[in-house]
């Protein structure tokens, strides 16, 4: 998304605009005194009087589709689960497979990177590539990185590499130049090298090393191409030290889609699990995802897991506001400072407020945080003081993480962004949210020995 794009979307969320009505977060305006909406104690849900009963073995059933329907922890494996990513899977494809160069994957966490990177691969079998996976860990050398593809070629039909051509590798370390000639001289098919979470990788010389591989095959006209991804603000934060690397790869950042294909990814969702979800609501969770897969299955699977227990098949407007409520409860349990940094940044002045929210649209939307970019739309179109901006980056500073261009920064736990504008915009219960803490506390309790 460019910068214009990028502008004239948040102009319209924040004035009231067409987005506006979408997104059903609307900030406060800059003179209001700082406040969030009010919030109103939310019970339960009744089930219907006169529902047939459900067996205990009927709900684990059925809460075991709602889970399968919106799995958030494994990523899609075919193009139809991919929602709202063909232009970067188009463009991936055709510089890898047809143009043969290299390829670079990257985003926040939970962007859906991965999964793009599976569907390419399914696409790239299908025109005759070989296509294998790896996961990168912080201290793996070279020869660690890359021993796991050769012994998995060996086992491949018409791969051309045996087990003699591999067997100095196997105990000996070898570098780029090794590996590459082999690659070049031995292989004839099409072959893919996907390399996941490759920012993990921590030594500087197995960076490196990764850098020379993809620069050598290239030079040797080789039939085999690397595709690294990982989460990043930006190409350079994963290719830093390595510039001469563009020249022979394709850069392919995994940012916010939009409200319409999440929405319809949802409704899926929600046909799969057997759940039925009313159009106000589908749009509310949608717009709540701020333009990420991962969050719109995260808000989906909460909304109707709270559905399930409410006694309905239908999710409605109020199924929704515990659903959110619930999905924040769970995050805070697992990342309690980012949780409790944001919640105490809703109570901040309007100004900075408002700032902080451009912050987080920001990162929701583009992964990067740019601070000169923020200031001039803060200034602009949002009445926002460059003394509003400083004191939102130093209120944010414990969980923002500096990128590897000056200026501009990512969040550290990416989805805190879409949280901070769900508490901002008073979508998020937290009369409710903190009683849900004290009730898993309490149950802690109970399950243990209490003092006598």
């Amino acid at each position: 998304m460019s910068f214009a794009d990028f502008l004239g979307r948040v102009r319209d969320w924040l004035t009231g605009g067409a987005s506006a009505s979408a997104s059903g977060l609307p900030l406060p305006s800059h003179d209001a005194a700082p406040r969030l909406t009010p919030i109103v104690p939310m019970a339960m849900p009744a089930a219907p009087m006169g529902s047939p009963a459900v067996s205990n073995d009927g709900a684990k059933s059925r809460r075991a589709r709602i889970h399968a329907a919106f799995d958030t922890g494994m990523p899609v494996e075919t193009r139809a689960g991919l929602a709202g990513r063909s232009v970067e899977l188009d463009r991936l494809v055709e510089a890898v497979v047809e143009h043969g160069k290299h390829g670079i994957v990257f985003g926040a966490r939970g962007s859906g990177k991965t999964s793009l990177s599976r569907v390419f691969g399914d696409m790239a079998d299908e025109q005759g590539a070989i296509v294998l996976y790896n996961l990168a860990s912080g201290d793996l050398s070279f020869s660690d990185l890359y021993r796991p593809y050769l012994t998995e070629l060996v086992s491949i039909p018409g791969a051309s590499l045996r087990q003699g051509d591999i067997a100095p590798l196997l105990d000996a370390p070898f570098d780029a130049r090794h590996l590459a000639s082999l690659l070049a001289e031995r292989m004839r098919r099409p072959l893919v090298l996907v390399l996941d979470e490759f920012d993990r990788v921590e030594s500087a010389a197995t960076k490196a090393e990764v850098a020379a591989l993809m620069k050598l095959l290239t030079d040797m006209r080789a039939t085999t191409r690397i595709v690294a991804v990982g989460i990043a603000a930006n190409v350079e934060d994963l290719i830093e030290g390595h510039p001469s690397l563009r020249r022979h790869m394709v850069s392919v950042p995994v940012g916010g889609i939009g409200v319409d294909p999440l929405k319809a990814l949802l409704v899926r969702c929600c046909e799969q699990a057997g759940i039925t979800i009313e159009d106000a609501a589908a749009s509310q969770v949608a717009a709540a995802a701020i333009g990420s897969p991962y969050h719109l299955r995260l808000f989906g699977l909460n909304c109707a897991l709270a559905a399930d227990r409410a006694g309905t098949s239908v999710i409605d407007t109020a199924i929704v506001r515990q659903g959110l409520t619930e999905a924040f409860v769970e995050w805070r349990t697992l990342s309690a400072a980012n949780a409790d940094l944001l919640v105490r940044c809703s109570d901040l002045p309007a100004g900075p407020r408002f700032a902080i929210a451009l912050i987080a649209y920001a990162a929701a939307m583009r992964t990067r945080i740019d601070r000169a970019e923020i200031e001039v739309l803060g200034a602009e179109d949002c009445s926002v003081s460059g003394a509003d901006v400083d004191a939102a980056f130093a209120a944010l500073s414990p969980i923002l993480t500096p990128s590897a261009l000056d200026g501009q920064y990512l969040f550290d736990d990416a989805l805190a962004p879409q949280f901070y504008l769900l508490l901002q915009g008073g979508k998020i219960d937290l009369q409710s949210s903190e009683r849900g803490l004290r009730a898993d506390l309490r149950t802690l309790l109970d399950q243990g020995a209490r003092p006598e």
